[in-house]
């Protein structure tokens, strides 16, 4: 029963890291994007 416990909460760990780790990486694309785009409309 704890090792269940703890293989379930190990994994919503490694989920969440992984979760936020993707969400930051997006965050240099678009702030590029939106760097473009303020380039071009100059």
């Amino acid at each position: 029963m704890r090792r269940t416990v703890l293989t379930l909460l190990g994994a919503v760990f490694a989920f969440g890291i992984l979760t936020a780790s993707y969400a930051t990486a997006e965050l240099p694309a678009t702030a590029a994007v939106v760097s473009e785009e303020t380039t071009v409309a100059r």
